[in-house]
């Protein structure tokens, strides 16, 4: 694995082109020791993120299923089923057509910085893909009002509102699971879920960077 040296740079705050500039799929090395590097996920072709997102649809919808079969006791069942396999068709429709419109509006190259250091991992979006994402929240935010639809509304604006960084103390990760196939290692503390993309090439030392760290998770590959 090649480990390019680099002098002290504010990897959270490049854009889009700066992060084309300086390297795609490269793991740095700053002056302090931490490791930096620009993941572009090809969303279309690792389709990792769009399998989680169905994955928490069906448990949403698993779980309505269960809660109408209690509660009607059988009685019309079926019907009800119906309706709500339609719905969840119409969701998936949606979903479909969300991840195109941001693989649009990202130019199919989402791009995901990382900073791993001793204590920790902190993931955030090249800022003018960040200002895209507030923007599209916005937006949703505006038409779930327009629609009296106050979760959405809550969501939409908390996704606007949202900072452009998350972080992860490598002491509070509670578990740690690795996808090898999909570049993938997730980093999971208490109501936050991290997935963490890396270069293949690279893939190995994140890993074993990572699992040496945090002490007190549980470790497994899928």
């Amino acid at each position: 694995m090649d480990i390019k040296k680099i002098e002290s740079l504010d990897f959270g705050s490049l854009t889009s082109e700066e992060a084309g500039e300086l390297g795609l799929n490269a793991v740095f090395q700053e002056e302090d020791g931490t490791y930096d590097w620009i993941y572009c996920l090809k969303m279309f072709q690792n389709l990792s993120m769009f399998k989680f997102v169905v994955k928490i649809v069906v448990i949403i919808y698993a779980f309505i299923i269960i809660t109408m079969l209690v509660m009607t006791r059988g009685s019309d069942f079926l019907w009800l089923l119906g309706i709500l396999g339609l719905c969840f068709a119409g969701v998936m429709l949606v979903v479909l057509f969300s991840f195109w419109l941001v693989d649009k509006l990202y130019k199919g190259s989402y791009m995901l910085i990382y900073e791993m250091n001793d204590t920790g991992l902190t993931f955030s979006q090249t800022t003018d893909q960040a200002q895209i994402t507030r923007a599209i929240a916005a937006a949703s935010a505006a038409v779930s009002a327009a629609g009296n639809n106050v979760g959405g509304v809550i969501s939409g604006t908390g996704l606007a509102l949202r900072p452009n960084s998350y972080h992860a103390d490598f002491l509070k990760v509670r578990s740690v699971k690795g996808k090898r196939r999909d570049n993938l290692i997730w980093v999971n503390t208490f109501l936050q879920y991290l997935m963490v993309y890396v270069p293949d090439e690279a893939y190995d030392f994140v890993w074993t960077y990572i699992t040496e760290r945090c002490v007190n998770a549980k470790i497994s590959q899928g």
